[in-house]
């Protein structure tokens, strides 16, 4: 056959074990492990060694006491941890095998442990070695196979020897060399492979039957088969290693070389040769496979040098290969590492180097995509496969293949910095490859504005109309920065190009921008607005309102009143809708993009003109019709008063609208000036002005008509009073005391201080005469705060004669309230000395019962009974479990004691007392009142 040789690594790191046990000299040694953290050896005396990580060894006798009896298989399965060993007299011709179960736990614990006999009869008179053994997982099946051709299956509790079952599966002509058992996930389906020396066989051995399905015509040599990790049969034959499934054969490996055993780490598969390999790759599917070498068998000896090869089937290649002297006698896979044992008694430990050290043997020598496959075969990180990649990309680089490294480059992208490979092609001999990989980082979605910018100078500088078209036209899935795109194009003066991927994207923004800032067409601008739905038109009128105000001033304003008319139609009718939960879907679902009227005031900053002829075209046409009576929704409504403040303080600053469409009530606006137009709007009642803002207008101004006009509005008299008086308005007093004195009567505390302080005003006895009067009947000052307000100012016209009669009604008034005080105390204290000598009583004297009858039921008093202080008597049962108060008088007691219990809770109230102290014109009142509530008498001492 053809010879192509593998390349040949050093990925394993070899050593050899120095200072073994004893037990790694016997001769003849047998070696296993499947997992478990355990090895195991068997030597020739019928001694088992179990190995753990650390070298140690326990050793027990497993091998019957007869003579030539040894153990010449053993399979240790990890899931149970059992141990089976398959034991046969090698002294003697014929002989019956003997299969043992041991537990490995009990073995390591040093218990005398024995193990479980599996019992089974020979298929055959002649007893024939047993050459191969498997068994499941949880040991609920073990099957064997024979030198004779015999496969026998055992079945049930095998472990305990119980309600086990055996029947023959199969009858080959030449020997069984392997058995493999696959359970399914579920433990349901239970699939034996076998393989002889001239077959490869499989049975589904879930059933009561098993009818045999060859695999193929051709077998192999005991140990030369396993099971992957894919639940797959591997066999290795002289000329190539083979897998299979149920459902036949798979792709095969082509190693050619005389196998003598077969093992399995990782993903890589171990081999042992009779003689130095001469090894071709091959990997094929289906029923491709190398040709059988036509040369003869050769007999080797089982002590012979054998080679030990580690194959890296995924990634085509050799990663160790090596000479053991005496022959392979075991191979074990375990604590991570690989171990031989040789022939001579020697142990060999392989372990793996590790990615970053395979990946720098396969740098030095240069193979890149070796590197690329090994790091992605080994779950390696994109990040760290692409800087595989990037150096690939730099050795093409340095010898100048610059075409081949941006391919390496173009499988960087999204990790490598794109400015890094961007530099290295910057040469305007290489724009092409450059051109190459800023498309595929569009593609990738990885590009930035930066990078459309660059791609587009590219292509111009190229002057590649067709790729810079094809870039701009693309059909499906857009790939770039179209606003980027927009922005190059428009940059270099391409507006065509500019103009259709505006367009074609409805970047209406940019289109108006082309329109309005590089070709100012306003006109254009503006018809193309007017066919633009409302929430597009208002987002860009805000963006170009005021260019466009600059230049064609009348037909943008029209413009704007009739987007905003349109808005606030729009906004209503959501309105109305959601509150009759119409399912009607809305015109726009999003109400809140609208050009809004308090949004497009500030275009008008430079034209304070047409803001008024603006605000008079809304108001005129929206909220001053006959017919305009509907409910307003709440933003509508804040335009309204937006639109009323703003107009007012256009007035205010004496602004001409160059329309003059609004009307006053009074007179057409033409004839009237601005800060009479601002009267007529403080006092039209369907103004809708925030207060506030037209006090601040009118005051800076210095509008004391439009002040009045507020104050009449809100209602605020006493304001209105106080404007009067600042202006010495007293015929504007008098009418406004006259009119709102008797439902406002605070008003003549105003006026009285305002009468004491003007002393050219003091003559004027009426009018102090009626706000005395009113003092007086409401009670709104005490005599003396009436007197000194009279008398405060040293320029005060005001004579006793003008107040002798309010002080005397003052002066009868109080001797009256004193009289009546004196009498109150002669009654309280008459109460109180009656009361006095009650308590004395009832502390100091006996009190007499003299009831003869109970209260309650008024029959005659026995004993049990019960005596109150009140004098009423009851009997004890007639009380119950009312407790220690008078039935009879309990209302009246709890009624005091709410009234104590009110005093105690008063008495703490101390915010309350001083806020009533401070609101009243009588003080010493409120004290003496609140001291007759005994306040001192809930305090309690605290001892510090």
């Amino acid at each position: 056959m053809a010879s192509f040789q593998l390349r040949q690594f050093h990925f394993f790191k070899r050593e050899s074990l120095k200072d073994l046990p004893e037990a790694f000299g016997q001769p003849d040694l047998l070696m296993a492990s499947n997992g478990g953290d355990l090895i195991f050896l068997a030597d020739s005396a019928g001694f088992i060694h179990i190995v753990n990580r650390k070298l140690v060894v326990r050793s027990f006798m497993a091998a019957s006491d007869a003579h030539g009896m040894r153990i010449t298989q053993m399979l240790h399965i990890h899931q149970t941890r059992t141990l089976l060993t398959v034991e046969e007299n090698v002294s003697a011709a014929t002989s019956r095998s003997a299969i043992k179960l041991w537990s490995v736990d009990s073995l390591l614990r040093h218990e005398d442990t024995q193990p479980v006999v599996v019992k089974y009869q020979q298929p055959t008179s002649t007893p024939y070695p047993l050459t191969a053994v498997a068994a499941t997982p949880s040991i609920g099946q073990i099957a064997l196979g024979f030198a004779g051709g015999h496969m026998v299956l055992i079945r049930g509790n095998i472990l305990k020897s119980k309600s086990t079952k055996q029947r023959t599966l199969h009858v080959a002509p030449e020997p069984v060399t392997n058995l493999h058992f696959v359970t399914d996930a579920a433990g349901t389906r239970v699939t034996l492979f076998a393989t002889t020396t001239a077959q490869t066989m499989v049975f589904d051995t879930s059933g009561s039957k098993s009818e045999p399905a060859v695999l193929e015509e051709r077998g192999c040599g005991i140990g030369c088969s396993l099971m992957n990790e894919e639940d797959e049969l591997i066999v290795a034959r002289d000329e190539a290693i083979y897998t299979y499934t149920v459902d036949g054969r798979g792709p095969c490996f082509a190693f050619d070389a005389p196998k003598v055993l077969l093992r399995r780490f990782k993903h890589y598969l171990l081999l042992a040769t009779a003689a130095p390999s001469s090894m071709a790759p091959n990997l094929a599917n289906g029923d491709d496979h190398p040709p059988v070498d036509a040369t003869e068998s050769r007999v080797y000896s089982y002590n012979d040098p054998t080679t030990f090869t580690i194959l890296d089937t995924k990634n085509k290649l050799v990663a160790y290969t090596g000479v053991v002297p005496g022959g392979v006698r075991g191979v074990a896979t375990e604590w991570g590492s690989i171990f031989v044992l040789g022939g001579h008694g020697t142990m060999d430990f392989f372990s793996e180097k590790d990615l970053l050290e395979r990946l720098d043997i396969l740098y030095r020598q240069n193979l890149y995509p070796l590197a690329v496959k090994m790091a992605q075969n080994g779950n390696y990180d994109m990040a760290s496969v692409a800087g595989i990649y990037k150096r690939y990309g730099d050795w093409l680089y340095s010898k100048d293949d610059f075409d081949s490294a941006m391919l390496q480059y173009v499988q960087t992208i999204g990790v490598v910095e794109p400015s890094y490979i961007i530099r290295k092609y910057l040469d305007a001999q290489r724009l092409n490859n450059l051109t190459s990989y800023l498309q595929e980082l569009h593609t990738a979605g990885m590009a930035t504005s930066d990078h459309t910018t660059l791609l587009l100078n590219c292509y111009t500088k190229l002057r590649d109309e067709e790729r810079l078209n094809q870039f701009i036209h693309t059909q499906e899935d857009y790939q770039f920065d179209v606003d980027t795109a927009i922005h190059v194009c428009r940059q270099a003066g391409f507006y065509e190009q500019a103009l259709y991927l505006a367009d074609k994207f409805s970047k209406t923004g940019m289109y108006l921008k082309l329109k309005i800032e590089d070709q100012d067409d306003i006109k254009a601008a503006l018809e193309y607005m007017r066919k633009l739905g409302d929430t597009d038109i208002s987002a860009y009128l805000a963006e170009f309102g005021r260019r466009c105000l600059g230049s064609l001033p009348s037909e943008t304003t029209e413009l704007l009143v009739d987007v905003c008319l349109n808005g606030m139609d729009v906004r209503a009718a959501a309105a109305t809708a959601d509150e009759l939960h119409d399912d009607t879907p809305a015109p726009y679902a999003d109400t809140t993009s609208l050009l809004s009227m308090r949004r497009i005031q500030h275009l008008f900053a430079d034209q304070p003109t047409w803001l008024a002829a603006f605000l008079e075209r809304i108001i005129t046409r929206r909220w001053l019709p006959s017919d305009s009576s509907r409910e307003l929704i709440a933003e509508e409504d804040s335009d309204m008063k937006s639109a009323w403040n703003t107009l007012l303080e256009l007035y205010l600053c004496s602004v001409e609208s160059p329309l003059h469409e609004l009307n006053s009530s009074s007179s057409p606006s033409e004839k009237q000036t601005p800060k009479e137009r601002a009267l007529n709007l403080l006092r039209n009642p369907r103004t809708n002005i925030d207060w506030e803002r037209a006090y601040v207008l009118c005051a800076s101004n210095g509008f004391t008509e439009g002040i009045a006009a507020l104050y009449e509005q809100r209602g605020d008299i006493a304001a209105l009073l106080d404007l009067y008086i600042e202006h010495d308005s007293l015929s504007s007093m008098r009418q406004l005391l006259d009119e709102h004195g008797e439902s406002q009567p605070d008003l003549y505390i105003k006026a009285l201080h305002y009468l004491a302080r003007n002393p050219q005003l003091a003559d004027n006895e009426e009018l102090l005469a009626d706000c005395l009067s009113t003092i007086e009947k409401h009670n709104l000052m005490s005599p003396l705060r009436v007197l000194h307000a009279l008398g405060d100012s040293e320029q005060s016209g005001v004579t006793l004669g003008m107040v002798r009669g309010y002080i005397m009604r003052q002066i009868n008034a109080t001797s009256k309230r004193i009289e009546d005080n004196k009498a109150a105390i002669a009654s309280y204290t008459s109460e109180f000395k009656v009361h006095s000598e009650k308590m004395d009583a009832l502390k100091n004297k006996p009190i007499v019962f003299q009831s003869t009858k109970c209260t309650s039921c008024m029959a005659p008093l026995d004993l049990p009974s019960v005596h109150f202080l009140c004098k009423h008597s009851y009997h004890q049962r007639c009380l119950g479990d009312i407790g220690d108060s008078c039935p009879r008088c309990q209302a009246e007691n709890q009624k005091l004691e709410d009234q104590r219990r009110a005093q105690e809770i008063s008495a703490k109230q101390h915010d309350a007392f001083f806020d009533k102290l401070h609101h009243s014109d009588e003080g010493f009142d409120v004290i003496a009142n609140w001291f007759a509530k005994s306040p001192f008498a809930f305090t309690k001492l605290i001892d510090q």
